[in-house]
């Protein structure tokens, strides 16, 4: 299982590195389109955006291993711990880059204590 994970970090790792050249590639492409075309690149204001993350994993062991360890971490009573397996469920759950960053940022926000009133 072990060596599965490892080799899934490295195509991660691999794939990330193709997504930057990519994008690279892709906007020195632009420039050059542009330069074609007598366009200024920055008032074009064109935005290539590719994946960060490119993650095979068993979604559904590392859902059944966090849920688990959601359910130790109540009987730790550690907050730190109880936001870290959230943003690791985050990671787990949510495809999106973007939708993942307004999570994680939602977790990092500090939580007010007392209930409104």
């Amino acid at each position: 299982m072990l060596a599965i994970e490892t080799e899934f970090q490295i195509l991660n790792t691999l794939l990330a590195e193709r997504a930057a050249q990519f994008a690279l590639t892709e906007n020195q492409l632009f420039r050059i389109f542009c330069r074609l075309e007598g366009v200024d690149y920055d008032a074009a204001n064109v935005v290539m955006t590719y994946p960060h993350r490119f993650e095979q994993r068993d979604r559904r062991a590392d859902l059944d291993f966090l849920i688990r360890a959601k359910e130790v971490t109540a009987k730790i009573g550690s907050p730190t711990l109880h936001r870290e397996i959230d943003r690791q469920l985050a990671r787990v759950v949510l495809e999106r880059d973007d939708v993942l960053e307004v999570v994680e940022g939602e977790l990092d926000a500090p939580v007010s204590s007392g209930g409104g009133g």
